[in-house]
């Protein structure tokens, strides 16, 4: 089909523009879509009611954003893409060039003047006998092209407000440094947060450490240094917490990778989160309390955000 930009309703339209911050994006209803490499028209691009992603969140997926309409960083997120694969015995890397050439497809078909969110996902196919284990056809993938719409400006002014979550009060998670499509955990713990008038969920493991939120990974500034939970305890792997790494190590700020407390980080001097789509933002209340002196964003949070935007400034110039 041609390359409109479709809304909800099917008329072509010219996406809202608004003021991005870094990494500061939320879905829109306009969007370009293509399935096992095919253009479809938003309105009509399904997929089967036996597709093991519908049935069984049998699927992986990733969330790439563009700067000068320049994918960030997709080869870190490909790269992800195919290890998520690997632990659900899923072959991505068979798809991997059809996807990337799928992606710059879409963003050159898309309006010019509008950075972008893109996500793709990729499922092991249809099961119409309702197998539990195996698929009977190949595996299907999507990816999905819109335009980028700015966070509330609170949240970078003011910081998020964080709510800490335990397991036993949610359903159980997958492993999260899988990107499975099974995110119900994350759903729910989002959902916990905001009907108690918080803006979003904090992990606390059983063990009594902080871990991420539903879609970002966590940091803590103590005692001058940056601290973030490590791999091994499973975190996600997020693209923008690697990048960070590196900015504080070209900073010559001090950082490490360790298990954080709760308690440790309810004395954080800063605490803020990363993402794709939020870049560096910081976090102003821990369970209705200030964070460090309440000074949003904290002097190494802004000093993190702004080495984060000259990178996007880079890519974008190519």
């Amino acid at each position: 089909c041609a390359a409109a930009w479709v809304g909800a309703r099917g008329a072509e339209r010219r996406p809202r523009r608004g003021a991005l911050g870094a990494g500061s994006v939320l879905w829109s209803s306009a969007m370009l879509v293509a399935i096992n490499g095919e253009r479809r028209d938003p309105e009509r691009a399904t997929v089967s009611v036996f597709d093991r992603g519908f049935l069984f969140g049998d699927a992986v997926y990733e969330v790439v954003r563009t700067h000068g309409r320049r994918p960030f960083h997709l080869e870190a997120h490909l790269e992800r893409l195919r290890r998520s694969g690997d632990a659900i015995g899923l072959d991505v890397a068979a798809l991997l060039e059809p996807v990337q050439r799928t992606v710059a497809e879409l963003v050159a078909a898309a309006p010019a003047g509008e950075d972008l969110m893109i996500r793709l996902m990729i499922t092991r196919g249809n099961s119409p006998r309702l197998d539990l284990l195996e698929a009977e056809g190949p595996p299907c993938w999507v990816v999905m092209v819109k335009e980028l719409e700015p966070f509330p400006e609170r949240y970078y002014r003011e910081g998020l407000r964080l709510l800490t979550v335990r397991p036993e009060e949610i359903v159980s998670r997958v492993a999260p440094w899988v990107k499975s499509n099974n995110r119900q955990a994350n759903v729910m713990a989002h959902r916990l947060a905001r009907e108690r008038g918080h803006d979003d969920a904090l992990f606390v493991d059983p063990d009594g450490h902080v871990s991420e939120g539903p879609t970002w990974n966590l940091f803590a500034v103590l005692d001058g240094g940056v601290v973030t939970p490590p791999l091994a305890g499973g975190v996600l792997p997020g693209v923008t917490r690697g990048l960070v790494l590196g900015l504080c190590a070209s900073l010559g700020l001090p950082h490490e990778e360790r298990p954080i407390s709760l308690e440790e980080a309810r004395r954080a001097d800063e605490l803020f989160v990363t993402s794709t789509t939020r870049g560096v933002m910081p976090v102003g209340r821990l369970d209705g309390e200030p964070v460090g002196d309440g000074t949003v964003p904290g002097p190494v949070t802004a000093r993190l955000a702004d080495g984060l935007r000259r990178l996007e400034a880079e890519s974008a110039a190519g």
